[in-house]
């Protein structure tokens, strides 16, 4: 461990911001659910935010049971968000329209630093930025650009598994997108194809055989019926390129791969207070070598809501996932999500997944098998506790608690692949913090 008075600092913090009544349902809804009035800029408004957060980990590199390190961190994260007015009236009264906008435009960037209290974890920067563009949002066609970009830099596996430490567990991932959108004037019918990028990399040598490049043509069908109901048409080819899958570091058989799905459901609201989702399908996926997959999909999710300020959200889902042992993952999730705001200022929120994994044939390159036994079997188990307490409009104590575990029986005969975690794993983690936005 680092100096002792860095550590209690730590504490000493966050002592100060375990204040009564701590708490905020915030599950990666990103900062525009977060966001305050902000400040206008002509046809901008800019949001900024700042948050400065204490926490623990008791299992930083996901290691098994007995072999746990654990860490304080310091975290100061940084924001600001950009984004188009919304329609504004074109006269005073209840039946005004609001005046159609050609363009939409919604963009970001943010930073967190990290401060570790454990020497074997180097302090990082994580990052992200974000361009949402649409073009005639309100027309019969419609052409929208995203972009996304995410830097972590929390451990993942432990470094010294392998071949000794690395100076950084960075991973960065870019995701863009374009699609383009057509719908008929009733809008009962609404239609879209488009193009999505992937591509990931690591900062550290040692991991960047899993460096990869994702192509995905995704297209989507509705037909709405009712006020709130439609039928769904979703189609999907992608395809996955490694970077250096013939590096010679590289502990499992890694292959490029062709994905196809597609699924047809219902998604709508079935009353003012209940809504359900229900898609049903099929994909396959072919692999240069090793396993390929075909299969039914299945994605169910039930909402409810008795009132505007409570909301319950349960889900199962059936899909195949690429990854680095086996070449693939099918998975059996089960997750739910609920959600609370009291008295306007107070939010709850709590979410769990129970995931049932399997992988393909997990081979190391020389084609012997990575483990004790031909397919990794995991159950995943995440629980996680959000809230925050709004002290003024632009001023709020956050707070959350996360547990999540696997396991199983599959034991690596070897070194494990360096950016999958081992095979058995327990952690936890507790964060307090205090944040400025507008």
């Amino acid at each position: 461990m680092r100096d002792s008075r860095k550590l209690a600092l730590a504490l000493a913090l966050m002592a100060l911001l375990s204040l009564p009544a701590i708490a905020r349902a915030q599950f990666d809804e990103g900062r525009a659910g977060s966001e305050g009035p902000g400040f206008k800029a002509g046809r901008l408004v800019l949001h900024p935010g700042l948050e400065l957060q204490g926490g623990y980990v008791n299992n930083i590199f996901l290691q098994e049971n007995g072999l746990q390190e654990d860490t304080f961190i310091l975290r100061l994260s940084g924001y600001l968000d950009v984004a188009t007015k919304p329609p504004v009236r074109q006269s005073e009264g209840d039946t005004a329209k609001a005046e159609p906008q050609k363009i939409q435009f919604r963009g970001g960037v943010g930073a967190r630093y990290y401060h570790f209290f454990n020497d074997r974890v180097p302090d990082g920067v994580a990052a992200d930025a974000h361009v949402d563009f649409k073009y005639n949002p309100s027309k019969v066609f419609t052409l929208a650009l995203n972009d996304m970009f995410v830097r972590t830099v929390q451990p993942f596996t432990n470094p010294t598994s392998l071949q000794g430490t690395s100076d950084s567990s960075g991973r960065n991932t870019n995701t863009g997108k374009l699609a383009l959108i057509g719908r008929s004037k009733s809008r009962v019918l609404e239609g879209s194809v488009g193009y999505t990028n992937v591509f990931r990399f690591y900062d550290a040598a040692i991991f960047q055989f899993a460096n990869y490049l994702d192509h995905q043509v995704p297209a989507q069908l509705s037909w709405s019926f009712f006020p709130r109901s439609a039928l769904v048409y979703v189609a999907d080819y992608g395809r996955r390129n490694w970077a250096d899958q013939n590096n010679n570091d590289v502990t499992v058989l890694l292959s490029d791969s062709n994905r196809i799905s597609n699924m047809v459901g219902y998604n709508g609201a079935l009353t003012e207070r209940f809504a359900l989702t229900a898609m049903l399908g099929y994909a396959a996926g072919f692999f240069d070598v090793g396993s390929d997959f075909d299969g039914v999909i299945a994605t169910v999710e039930a909402r409810y809501s008795p009132r505007p300020t409570i909301t319950f959200t349960a889900g199962y889902e059936k899909d195949f996932q690429p990854s680095l042992i086996g070449n693939f993952t099918q998975i059996n999730l089960l997750r739910t999500d609920t959600t609370f705001i009291l008295a306007g200022a107070f939010s709850l929120g709590l979410r769990t997944w129970l995931s049932f994994n399997k992988s393909g044939l997990a081979l190391a390159p020389d084609g012997s098998l990575l483990g004790n036994q031909p397919y990794r079997k995991d159950t995943r188990l995440w629980v996680a506790v959000n809230g925050e307490y709004r002290i003024r409009a632009w001023l709020a104590l956050t707070a959350q608690v996360g547990y999540v575990a696997d396991f199983t029986d599959y034991q690596y005969l070897g070194a494990p692949p360096l950016p999958e975690p081992r095979a058995q794993f327990q952690r936890w983690n507790a964060w307090l913090g205090l944040r400025v936005f507008y």
